[in-house]
């Protein structure tokens, strides 16, 4: 049991990480800074996308634990709300590329919207996991 707690406690660590860091890389893109460009772009690369792979590297290894792949919806609904979350984190660093190749220091407009659909998707995430429901 302590193995299933410790392993419950590094995924939710991981997924802090993953957000804070999706949300350091979107907030950047929106108020761009040609200086902090290339250390953004590092942070991304060695930090939340490795994050974004322990997250769900941990999160397969807890439902296994918890015996979960077969216990419903829940986790269904879960799984697809967190593609989501992988998808946006996708699309934020494709921009954050684009923006190193064009060397483009205007403000990202699309991230604005990105914060919010990523807020979102970890409120039902978080909601869906404290309650099962579904």
């Amino acid at each position: 049991m302590m193995l299933y707690e410790l392993t419950k406690a590094a995924h939710i660590i991981s997924v802090i990480v993953f957000v804070s860091g999706m949300a350091v890389v979107a907030l950047f893109l929106r108020f761009p800074n040609a200086d902090a460009l290339p250390a953004i772009q590092t942070f991304d690369r060695k930090v939340t996308t490795p994050a974004m792979l322990l997250t769900w590297a941990l999160g397969i290894l807890l439902g296994a634990q918890g015996g979960w792949f077969s216990s419903g919806l829940w986790l269904s609904a879960k799984i697809l709300l967190v593609l989501g979350l992988s998808g946006l984190h996708g699309m934020i660093t494709g921009r954050l590329r684009r923006k190193v190749r064009e060397a483009d220091f205007s403000p990202d407009t699309a991230t604005k919207t990105a914060l919010l659909i990523g807020f979102s998707l970890l409120v039902a995430i978080v909601l869906l996991v404290t309650t099962k429901a579904v």
